[in-house]
């Protein structure tokens, strides 16, 4: 090769590097700007998702790539979470542990105990005098709470599909008649919409503002945290589709900030765990089982030979058997050891405990424990709770006003106090605009205006009866405190009571100490 060719073929090659850079810094550009996994120079992958996807082996678990500003755009949760599919994945995970660990079960159910309890209590009152006003609406909620079997039953329905899937879609649907029926979505139906221009000629809103209908939830492209609506399909194809106005349809989502548009699952942090506890509950239960059927095991003398053996005492009792093999797999081998089983170990084998052995059966124990209060940190569960084992708490201690669970459970009171404080008021919304307060002649802001609804808690913390019965009795009396909140606090339906025959006396007036502070 002549030197002039040489120059030509090494002009050549930076040419054609060039064009390499130039292109994958292209490529880099629109991966950024589509929200796709950028990719380095030296050609890998950066997933912000991949500690996802991580295993123990090799180095740290924890390898992440920088936080950009593009990681929580358009609804966006990196790294949780930046498309449908990964959802899908975390709610797939999630309902496995949910449904087939006793653990899971039972912390779903003993969260609910406790943050909803026998159910809330919705009151209407006004402090403009509107009797006619608030009975209306009274009527209203307590046909919508009885029709769609809200206390103890949607209630809690809401409450373990929102733990369970991260989020939970209510969906109000008008009757005829003016009553208000409910509709619960699966998360899956909440989908974003293949051309959604569509849809935004029918809602008139197409060249007026930008819109964003990522993961299916209507805003506008700049505040992911204010949802017009939500594009809900009824099979996989999306032929069948509708949109949910937000007045329409109630979403609770949870364990994400306000501008992430879909929830993740209380589960998805402790997956691991939650695992590890339900495989080493299971294989500690099946060798303790294995261990617990043989009776007792003979040991030969040295020098017996098998037909020795034999003449001793037979075989041994345990039976054998062969699975067979499916299509594409090998034939196994198994043996099965009823209760009673006699062990006779050939001459010259010995039998030594396993893992299970009795010496490292409380170790299992110990890490199983430690395990479930790992579990526990994530509700601030006390162990008992947990565990089921009581031998290490005080139960007492557990439920006051200062635990950290009965704190816990009072902000998750809070939490779904708020979302049932908007259902109800999108029910009476629906209600007026069915005509159910055509009568009253009032507009909905009026409306709004002159009525208020107390969302009302059961208590969480446990107290004694007698000193709640007399704090109760004295702010009564202050006028600081109405005789059905006291009832509520108690347990009890006042109205209920009172049909029974119970007695609503006028509260009494507080003592006048005047006097006697002049005396003295």
């Amino acid at each position: 090769m002549t030197a002039s060719e040489q120059t030509t073929s090494e002009l050549g090659q930076l040419r054609e590097q060039h064009e390499a850079a130039r292109l994958k810094l292209e490529i880099r550009q629109l991966r950024s700007a589509a929200g796709l996994p950028l990719v380095e120079e030296w050609g890998d992958v950066v997933d912000r998702r991949e500690t996802r996807f991580d295993d123990s082996g090799g180095g740290s678990r924890w390898r992440t790539a920088p936080a950009t500003l593009d990681d929580r755009s358009d609804g966006r949760f990196r790294p949780i979470y930046e498309t449908e599919q990964d959802l899908a994945a975390i709610r797939g995970a999630a309902r496995q542990l949910a449904s087939r660990t006793a653990v899971a079960i039972g912390a779903l159910d003993a969260l609910a105990n406790y943050v909803l309890g026998g159910g809330f209590t919705f009151t209407v009152h006004s402090e403009f005098e509107q009797p006619q006003l608030v009975t209306a609406a009274q009527k209203v909620i307590d046909e919508f709470l009885d029709q769609n079997d809200f206390a103890g039953g949607l209630d809690r329905e809401l409450h373990q599909r929102s733990r369970e899937d991260g989020e939970a879609f209510l969906a109000l649907v008008p009757r005829s008649d003016g009553s208000i029926h409910t509709q619960v979505l699966e998360p899956e139906q909440i989908v974003q919409p293949a051309d959604p221009s569509p849809i935004e000629e029918w809602l008139g809103i197409g060249g007026e503002w930008e819109s964003s209908w990522s993961f299916g939830i209507h805003t506008p492209s700049d505040a992911c945290d204010s949802p017009l609506g939500y594009h809900v399909v009824f099979d996989s194809s999306g032929i069948g589709w509708d949109y949910f106005p937000v007045e329409m349809l109630q979403h609770i989502k949870r364990n994400v900030p306000r501008n992430a548009k879909r929830g993740v699952s209380d589960f998805h942090a402790i997956q691991g765990d939650l695992e590890r506890e339900a495989a080493l509950r299971r294989n500690t239960a099946e060798g303790a089982a294995l261990q617990a059927a043989v009776a007792w095991i003979l040991q030969m003398p040295p020098g017996t030979t098998p037909a020795q053996a034999h003449s001793l005492g037979g075989r041994d009792l345990a039976t054998g058997q062969t699975r067979p093999a499916q299509p594409g797999l090998t034939t196994n081998n198994v043996s099965h050891y009823p209760p009673g089983t006699v062990l006779r170990p050939s001459a010259g084998l010995e039998y030594k405990p396993g893992p299970m052995g009795s010496e490292r059966n409380a170790n299992f124990v110990l890490v199983a424990q430690y395990v479930l209060r790992s579990i526990g940190v994530r509700w601030n569960m006390p162990e008992y709770l947990i565990s089921g084992d009581a031998s290490n708490a005080n139960y007492a201690s557990t439920l006051v006003a200062e635990s950290p669970f009965v704190k816990a459970r009072e902000a998750d009171q809070q939490f779904y106090r708020r979302h049932w404080h908007e259902l109800i008021w999108k029910v009476l919304f629906l209600a007026w605009r069915a005509g159910r307060f055509a009568r009253l002649h009032v507009s909905w802001p009026k409306l709004h205006e002159l009525i208020d609804i107390k969302v009302d808690a059961p208590s969480v913390a446990t107290r004694d009866p007698l000193q709640l019965a007399r704090t109760q009795e004295s702010q009564v009396r202050l006028g600081i405190l109405s005789r059905a909140t006291a009832a509520a606090q108690a347990g009890l339906d006042y109205d209920v009571e009172l049909r029974q025959g119970a007695v609503a006396s006028p509260a009494q007036p507080p003592p006048d100490t005047g006097a006697a502070d002049s005396a003295g």
